[in-house]
């Protein structure tokens, strides 16, 4: 195998076990927010990766997808696009994934928006206060996003104590933060940062100075984020970290597409589906999604409105003897024909990660 990117597209092709389109790795990496890949996350365990690589192409999947074919890694199925991970392919995937191993903490679904914000600000923050303590009022920042230059500016401003002792006080928080990292990952971070006299060095450049993959740094870089913002949503020791994500940790589901959140406040004031459908001008089968995604949002939904507890029994007794995702093969095990669709993917949803 050449790349990390290409074991993060064998290791979906693994986990979809040929139910689903190649193009729905494609959708899932870049993180687009539509019902299906948002289900198709959840259902194959696959949240880790969403959003992953927001600039993946066609081009690259369908080119690795043919050296994949040539190497015999991946078997066809009945569906042209749809394939399963061969013998072969599992036994280099798990070869690669010793000698590069896979992010432990990189959760793509629950991250991906607020990552390049947090690290926006953080990146610039240090910059920032490293000038100023140098004394050095005059720089080129290094976010030229002006909501970011404005937070950091609010920042400072909120916070007016002597510039040294945030100075001081930030590296604290970060140390303890990188303290339960890897080395790799606290050397990646590191060498990311830009200060008074040094600027962030790009992934190719440190993958150059480690003797390792681009990609391979980028994913390290990610996990090192990820887990940061993982101990700093649990922890209470990262008080000036913490207002750099303050903003994103209230408010609604940050995981819930614009219209779904719509959806959700009509059935928690006790509306039906149809009425919902009726009132935005929906589909019904649309708000269906809405729920599906709901479902898999929060575990703790209450679905009995939609499926009863015995049809539920009998949906999940199926799933689990077919051993698949495939709602014909799951409609078609159940002996109440009146069940649906809609009934097989809400159990699913409530199921969760397989």
């Amino acid at each position: 195998m050449k790349n990390y990117l290409q074991a993060i597209i064998l290791y979906a092709i693994k986990k979809f076990q040929g139910e689903r389109s190649i193009y729905a790795i494609y959708h899932m990496l870049q993180g687009k927010k539509s019902s299906q890949t948002i289900q198709d996350a959840h259902l194959f365990g696959l949240t880790n990766i969403f959003g992953t690589i927001p600039r993946f192409t066609r081009q690259q999947l369908n080119q690795n997808i043919e050296q994949f074919l040539d190497h015999e890694y991946i078997n066809t199925t009945d569906k042209s696009d749809a394939f399963e991970i061969s013998m072969q392919g599992e036994e280099m995937l798990v070869d690669y994934f010793n000698d590069n191993p896979f992010p432990n903490f990189i959760n793509g679904w629950k991250y991906h928006n607020i990552t390049p914000v947090f690290w926006g600000r953080l990146n610039l923050l240090i910059q920032t206060i490293s000038h100023i303590v140098h004394n050095e009022r005059r720089f080129y920042p290094i976010q030229r996003n002006p909501k970011i230059q404005f937070f950091v500016k609010e920042f400072l401003h909120a916070n007016r104590q002597d510039r040294e002792l945030i100075a001081q006080h930030l590296y604290e928080e970060l140390i303890s933060l990188l303290e339960s990292q890897s080395d790799l990952k606290r050397d990646v971070f590191i060498m990311k940062l830009t200060g008074t006299n040094r600027i962030g060095l790009t992934f190719e450049q440190i993958a150059k100075r480690k003797y390792l993959e681009e990609e391979f740094i980028r994913f390290t870089f990610l996990d090192s984020l990820h887990q940061m913002l993982s101990e700093m949503e649990t922890g209470t020791g990262y008080p000036l970290l913490s207002t750099l994500i303050y903003d994103w940790q209230g408010g609604e589901n940050p995981h819930l597409t614009q219209s779904t959140q719509t959806t959700l406040r009509y059935i928690q004031e006790g509306k039906n589906l149809g009425e919902i459908a009726e009132v935005r001008r929906l589909k019904v089968n649309t708000i269906e999604d809405h729920l599906v995604e709901i479902v898999l949002s929060d575990k703790s939904f209450p679905i009995a409105d939609y499926v009863s507890l015995d049809d539920e029994r009998e949906i999940a007794a199926a799933i689990n003897e077919l051993g698949t995702k495939k709602l014909k093969a799951i409609k078609q095990m159940v002996d109440n024909k009146q069940i649906s669709f809609f009934q097989i993917r809400l159990v699913l949803a409530k199921i969760g990660d397989g």
